[in-house]
């Protein structure tokens, strides 16, 4: 068994004394819930779970913004699905799934990724302008079984956690059977959200452990524009659904050159709120996939205005909503997450990408373990590298749009496949001169931002830190503690 009989009795007691402290929340009793959250990060097995409930109710007695978006998500839920998000997100993964990959991490002498994304299809009823996985090819996908093995191999190194793309992923009806399956898991699923129809809906309320990140490219004119004619409307019809019915989900936007201003703008933070979003995700078009094309790039400069206006969304109690920005938030997540360091790719013919926007792969699920994929040379070599080029600005943390030629030495040096067609482009000619350009013009810009301020806040954050090798990484002390 993945959690073991203490963990389950850890676990359980975790679970009921969150429960309360959302039963708390509901209530506005915030001096009872200052005083558990206490009480839980005092007993919390983990140095970093305890300071992480200690600044929970710090959190709750400065009234932090962040704390309107845990209320939202407390009071707009279904009970059953918040129960899986607190039993399966926050206590599996964030807390039991830790300890079980720290223990299989020494056992096996290999660093462990923490959650991985898998794109069992690549099958889609859509043709959106420069999608990153329009050149897969369609044809094979990994079946039932082999995804059942995948997780529950995943399980036993401490992973509960699993976002799912393609591909449209909704288009395999058979993983609503799956994700029932492991009804201990939590899984994100990244979505057009054409076929979130009713029957799809209550499925889902059902389940209580999927939570839907549907595609939508700003306002009607960008989505339309490059999704097809009408599917804005049907994004926002989905949203309505998924709102009604209490599922937790949230949106996911792709930043290009036409669409990142409106992208930046109050507006539509507010929309995606009043349409019931809990969460976001912002990414940045790359040059790979269906007709890779530079000029679709954001500019440097508005990808650092999307960082700043990110920023200023986090610290106003005005926007309730948990925003993740995949290219900005190196800070917050150590840099890059990249070949097993935090997560990895496994796509629909089983190869094991580094990342989603990195498609090369040596590795194959089909031909080896996760422990030996995740000590392959291939992974630990682009691992080693952290961070890149020997700079610690986690602003630039990124292989492909930072240290374009990070990516292009470890293809080379380990002979890594590319995973679909036309991918020689950003390899060789001129895409690479284009990257290499942006990246000289992003260092340009944020090297001074980082080093105002930025950097001393990271440093800060990693006070809480219990593993060495973030503090050996950027050249600091280590300590015993624990």
């Amino acid at each position: 068994m993945a959690i073991s009989v203490i963990n389950k009795a850890k676990g359980l007691f975790s679970q009921k004394a969150i429960e309360r402290a959302a039963l708390m929340f509901r209530r506005g009793d915030d001096k009872q819930l200052i005083s558990l959250l206490k009480t839980i990060g005092s007993i919390a097995p983990a140095r970093y779970h305890r300071e992480t409930f200690k600044q929970l109710a710090e959190m709750v007695e400065k009234e932090d913004p962040f704390v309107g978006v845990i209320k939202r998500i407390v009071l707009e839920l279904n009970p059953h699905c918040l129960s899986k998000l607190i039993q399966n997100l926050i206590v599996n993964f964030m807390v039991l799934g830790r300890g079980i990959r720290d223990k299989k991490e020494k056992e096996y002498h290999v660093h462990l990724p923490n959650f991985m994304v898998i794109s069992p299809t690549m099958r889609c009823n859509l043709h959106c302008k420069g999608c990153y996985a329009g050149e897969y090819d369609t044809t094979g996908e990994l079946t039932f079984d082999e995804l059942d093995k995948l997780l529950n191999d995943a399980k036993e190194l401490g992973m509960f956690f699993f976002t799912f793309s393609g591909g449209e992923a909704f288009f395999r009806r058979d993983l609503l059977d799956l994700w029932e399956k492991h009804g201990d898991c939590y899984f994100q699923v990244y979505t057009n959200g054409t076929l979130l129809d009713e029957a799809m809906v209550s499925r889902l309320v059902d389940l209580g452990n999927v939570m839907p990140m549907i595609s939508v490219e700003g306002n009607r004119e960008e989505t339309d524009f490059r999704r097809g004619s009408g599917i804005y409307d049907k994004v926002i019809n989905a949203y309505q659904r998924l709102y009604e019915a209490g599922v937790m989900f949230g949106f996911s936007a792709t930043c290009t050159r036409s669409s990142a201003e409106y992208m930046s703008q109050d507006e539509f933070i507010r929309t995606m709120i009043e349409r019931g979003c809990k969460i976001g995700w912002f990414f940045q078009y790359i040059p790979i996939g269906a007709n890779p094309d530079i000029s679709y790039m954001a500019t440097p400069e508005q990808r650092a205005f999307l960082h700043k206006k990110v920023e200023a969304w986090r610290h106003s109690k005005d926007f309730p909503i948990f925003i993740g920005d995949f290219w900005n938030d190196g800070p917050y997540v150590d840099g890059c997450m990249a070949a097993g360091e935090r997560y990895w790719h496994v796509i629909s013919d089983g190869s094991v990408e580094p990342c989603v926007f990195a498609p090369f792969a040596v590795d194959n699920i089909r031909e080896k373990s996760l422990v030996e994929i995740a000590g392959s040379p291939f992974f630990t070599y682009i691992r080693n590298q952290l961070p890149y080029n020997g700079e610690d600005n986690l602003l630039r943390p990124c292989m492909i749009l930072d240290h374009p030629e990070v990516l292009r030495d470890a293809v080379h040096k380990f002979g890594a496949k590319p995973c679909h067609c036309g991918l020689e482009k950003i390899l060789s000619g001129t895409i690479p001169e284009d990257l290499d350009s942006y990246a000289r013009r992003i260092k340009a810009i944020y090297d001074p931002l980082w080093e105002d301020g930025e950097k001393e806040k990271y440093l800060k954050s990693l006070e809480k830190e219990d593993k060495k090798e973030l503090l050996e990484r950027m050249n600091l002390p280590t300590s015993s503690r624990s």
